[in-house]
């Protein structure tokens, strides 16, 4: 009887080291999915990210295109409009000059 008790527990930690194991792998299997899963949300998310960057950056590069555009267009109206005022206020001062020197001839 006294070895039926023995085998008993022999076989009752043989099953319990078997459960342990296989709780274990399962475990470890599970983590390495987990693992696998996060990396590939996280890859995922950084390929979205950097797309996104770069969709930010083409709109930002077209939006400082566009205002450069409208700055040089801007520059080029105001360097007309003074271009027409030195020329008439350069009329006016020929106007004037032969003024003068027209009543200093007589």
């Amino acid at each position: 009887m006294f070895e039926e008790v023995i085998q008993a527990v022999t076989e009752a930690e043989a099953a319990a080291r078997a459960v342990q194991k296989e709780a274990t792998q399962a475990a470890e299997q599970a983590m390495e999915a987990a693992t696998r899963a996060g990396e590939s949300k996280r890859s995922e998310a950084l390929q979205r990210a950097e797309a996104e960057c770069a969709e930010m950056l083409r709109e930002a590069e077209i939006r400082a295109t566009k205002e450069a555009q409208e700055l040089a267009s801007n520059t080029k109206n105001k360097q007309a409009a003074l271009g027409a005022r030195a020329e008439i206020a350069m009329g006016r001062a020929r106007e004037l000059i032969v003024g003068r020197i027209m009543s200093c001839q007589s």
